[in-house]
C-alpha cells in the first residue's frame, strides 16, 4: 500500500470541520521514504498551502497510508483530529 501526504489546516469551520489537502503524488513505498520527503520539503509545502488557501497557516501534516485516508477524511469532517 502506497503512503500519501496529508495536510490540515489552521481554523475550525461552524461545523467543525477543517480545510484538508492532500497530495496524490508523490506516493511513497513506506513511512519513511514519506517523512524524510515531507521534512526536506517543508518550506515548498508551506509556499504552496499559503498559495491554496489564502495565508492560513499548517496545523499538521501526516504521513498516511492510501487505504487509510478515507477514514481519516471523514474523522476530520466531523471532529478536530
Amino acid at each position: 500500500m502506497k503512503w500519501l501526504i496529508l495536510v490540515l489546516m489552521l481554523g475550525t469551520h461552524p461545523d467543525g470541520s477543517k480545510d484538508t489537502f492532500v497530495y496524490m503524488e508523490p506516493e511513497f513505498d513506506n513511512l519513511q521514504q514519506c517523512q524524510e520527503y515531507v521534512y526536506r520539503q517543508a518550506s515548498e509545502i508551506k509556499k504552496h498551502m499559503i498559495i491554496e488557501y489564502a495565508g492560513k497557516g499548517i496545523d499538521t501534516v501526516y504521513c498516511v497510508k492510501q487505504n487509510r485516508l478515507k477514514d481519516l477524511l471523514q474523522i476530520s469532517e466531523g471532529t478536530a483530529i
